[in-house]
């Protein structure tokens, strides 16, 4: 893995393969030879990888997985607290971020917050009245041991690469010159941090046509300098 991502920082700046956001990411894999995929899986030599602009202060998605509980989890709060599509009254849609450290403000109506259960081993998305402060709903989650298993199967290996940016007529280019190698998570580190607040979990629930709820990537996301308190091993690549 180091082999191949110093090939790519000796090709220099490289016009960006897509012009959204992803574009970092899916430079960096084209280059290295990863085909696009959503697999739970690493994506390449046993590493996950992930690339971000050099100073960027914007969250890292550690994976995406919808709730492990219920069954028809996303339902429940979609059609409880979802809000209509602008363009189509019938359908729901709902996106928020929270925290187990404190309570935001949804629609000036809810309150989200992450729970953590330690007896029952789970990570709990507790609603609440944003006026009375009553709980509305609190059946929907995560069991330690599937976040454990994500962990496992998905970063127990991750490759983090930094890249430089700069414009050129209007196309992105990277310089993908910093790599850092983390390896070994552990549910125990990944609880503490969730518990100190580096963790974010950001709901992302629509709806297809047919009004069925649709998972668009919720999951758990952290800030890059809080990465090596996830991982027991961490090396810095040049």
């Amino acid at each position: 893995m180091i082999a191949r991502f110093r090939e790519v920082k000796s090709m220099g700046y490289i016009p960006s393969h897509r012009t959204s956001d992803t574009g970092i990411g899916k430079t960096f894999e084209d280059c290295v030879g990863v085909a696009e995929n959503n697999i739970n899986a690493p994506d390449l030599f046993g590493f996950e990888i992930k690339a971000h602009r050099e100073n960027s202060s914007s969250y890292v998605t550690l994976f995406t997985r919808r709730p492990s509980f219920p069954d028809d989890a996303n339902s429940i709060l979609n059609t409880k607290f979802g809000t209509p599509y602008p363009n189509n009254p019938t359908l729901k849609r709902l996106h928020t971020s929270m925290f187990a450290t404190k309570s935001n403000t949804y629609m000036g109506k809810y309150s989200f917050q992450l729970c953590i259960d330690h007896e029952a081993k789970m990570i709990l998305i507790q609603v609440s009245d944003l006026q009375s402060g009553n709980i509305l709903d609190k059946s929907v989650g995560y069991t330690f041991e599937e976040i454990e298993e994500t962990l496992k199967n998905k970063l127990e290996n991750l490759f983090y690469v930094s890249a430089k940016r700069q414009k050129s007529g209007g196309t992105e280019l990277f310089l993908f010159h910093k790599a850092d190698v983390y390896m070994r998570p552990s549910i125990e580190r990944f609880i503490n941090l969730l518990q100190e607040g580096k963790i974010m979990y950001d709901i992302r629930i629509g709806s297809y046509p047919s009004g069925k709820s649709h998972d668009h990537g919720s999951g758990f996301r952290i800030l890059p300098q809080s990465l090596d308190k996830l991982f027991a091993y961490h090396e810095e690549i040049e």
